[in-house]
């Protein structure tokens, strides 16, 4: 078993040699209003295939909700996402669109998949930023009854910035 482990470990050393990219990030949330605060930490993980524009990656959400009155009220939501890099701005900015798919882990009260569109921005060698910019997509969640609806949200409330380190 040992050696199977082993010979496994090696060919996946080999598969991501030097001319993979691979990243890790991610973004902290925090929203402070009247009746409501609200705090997220998402970090993420990816991959990028060498000498093409996609990239497979998965974030972990953790987040804490509290309205005055009620409960604090937590959730963890898993989001594998394929990342596509539409086309290059110039020397640092590129746009790019990420077909994601959202799961609540603690409940299985939501899942959501859908697009969602942004720009990245490359502030050294391996160092990133990106501003994804809403979603449009399928939403379904689970509450007393099941909601289903398609969703084109583009408000400044579901924009996102996240920074991130490349190997």
């Amino acid at each position: 078993m040992k050696k199977v482990l082993l010979s496994f470990i090696i060919v996946l050393a080999g598969l991501l040699d030097a001319q993979a990219q691979i990243w890790v990030g991610g973004s902290v949330d925090v929203r402070l209003d009247k009746e409501t605060k609200s705090f997220s930490i998402t970090p993420d993980v990816g991959y990028s295939f060498p000498n093409t524009p996609l990239a497979i990656a998965c974030a972990l959400e953790y987040g804490g909700t509290y309205q005055t009155g009620d409960a604090c009220t937590h959730s963890l939501i898993i989001s594998p996402y394929l990342h596509y890099d539409i086309c290059d701005i110039g020397e640092y900015f590129s746009l790019y669109v990420d077909l994601v798919s959202d799961i609540d882990v603690l409940e299985f009260s939501s899942f959501d998949v859908g697009l969602n569109p942004g720009i990245a921005f490359d502030l050294t060698e391996h160092w990133s930023a990106e501003f994804g910019i809403g979603f449009l997509g399928f939403q379904s969640t689970k509450g007393d009854t099941i909601e289903q609806s398609f969703v084109a949200d583009f408000a400044p409330v579901a924009s996102s910035f996240s920074v991130y380190y490349e190997f």
